[in-house]
């Protein structure tokens, strides 16, 4: 399902703020006007979340683009930004979103994780809207993102679901610089013997990784792995446009183990699913008259994922944000 044209009037609107501001901070406001309109957000609750969010956002510099830079050239460079975007926006208006990302995508994979997956994130949400302008700022906020996670290829025998137990006693204190959660996760990758370390299992599928994802999230309340959830969600509505799908699990997983590690790590506690969760119409609700944007974005993901997989440990993530 489409958005509704009041919410493609606000995404026009809030196309005049750049993808990020302050230090390197995320743009939310185009996921979650999205996020609210498909969890059946009123305008004015929409409106909302624009008339609040607009005073911190930034406007983009004014550069004009310009055509003769190689999209890769533009990789990390603030002030070909708009050089980027209009490429991206070309290339949508030529061959549509679906050949778009079949042909931009691959390069892109291997910084998946950029920015705490918050580009991923909103190409995906592009995605979701079926909306040419959003899907074109994602892939341009992943250009100016731009960063690997270097980790061992190497292949281990435990499952996907042993691995983070098993880095936390490897890594059971990590040096992290300061900064952002970008920052901390850069810092993961520094650690001595990190390189030598084996995280990739013989057999990695995206359940494996959403299940991972979710029980890591529900068992730490951590932010950072919040997004581990919501990236989840946005790595299945991309995974369709991926010529090798498992490139792009193999990457995400790489940027979830790190997430985890950057935590500190913290101690993941098995928590009971239980009966007493909020409905999901509950959750919604609440999420719409919410002014948290993490909150309003992870409640549309475990929805979403919850139809998807069947899993109540969805809705029980979602409980936690349910205020009556």
């Amino acid at each position: 399902m489409s958005i509704t044209r009041y919410c493609a009037e606000l995404l026009e609107a809030a196309s005049r703020y750049h993808v990020r501001y302050g230090d390197r901070l995320a743009n939310h406001l185009p996921m979650v006007l999205i996020a609210l309109d498909k969890m059946g957000a009123s305008h004015e609750q929409m409106r909302h979340a624009f008339d609040r969010s607009i005073p911190h956002l930034e406007r983009p510099r004014l550069q004009p683009p310009d055509p003769n830079i190689s999209i890769a050239a533009c990789r990390n460079r603030e002030e070909l930004f708009p050089s980027a975007l209009r490429y991206y926006e070309t290339q949508i208006k030529q061959h549509g979103i679906a050949e778009c990302l079949r042909r931009e995508l691959p390069p892109l994979l291997p910084a998946i994780a950029s920015a705490a997956f918050h580009p991923l994130i909103r190409t995906a949400y592009g995605i979701d809207a079926r909306h040419q302008q959003e899907v074109a700022c994602g892939l341009a906020y992943w250009n100016l993102e731009y960063h690997t996670l270097p980790a061992s290829e190497k292949r281990t025998s435990a499952h996907a679901s042993e691995i983070l137990p098993q880095l936390a006693e490897r890594f059971p204190l990590i040096s992290l610089a300061p900064g952002n959660i970008a920052d901390h996760m850069q810092s993961v990758t520094q650690q001595r013997g990190w390189m030598d370390t084996p995280i990739q299992p013989e057999q990695l599928g995206l359940e494996d990784i959403a299940k991972v994802a979710i029980n890591a999230y529900r068992g730490t309340g951590d932010f950072t792995l919040l997004h581990g959830v919501t990236g989840c969600h946005a790595l299945r509505l991309l995974l369709p446009y991926c010529p090798e799908p498992e490139i792009a699990l193999r990457y995400f997983w790489t940027g979830l183990t790190v997430a985890f590690l950057s935590t500190g790590p913290k101690s993941i506690v098995a928590t009971e699913i239980n009966g007493s969760g909020a409905t999901w119409r509950e959750i919604r609700k609440s999420a719409c008259d919410s002014d948290d944007d993490h909150v309003i974005k992870l409640a549309y993901s475990c929805s979403q994922e919850y139809s998807f997989y069947g899993w109540p440990d969805y809705q029980q993530a979602a409980t936690g944000l349910y205020k009556k």
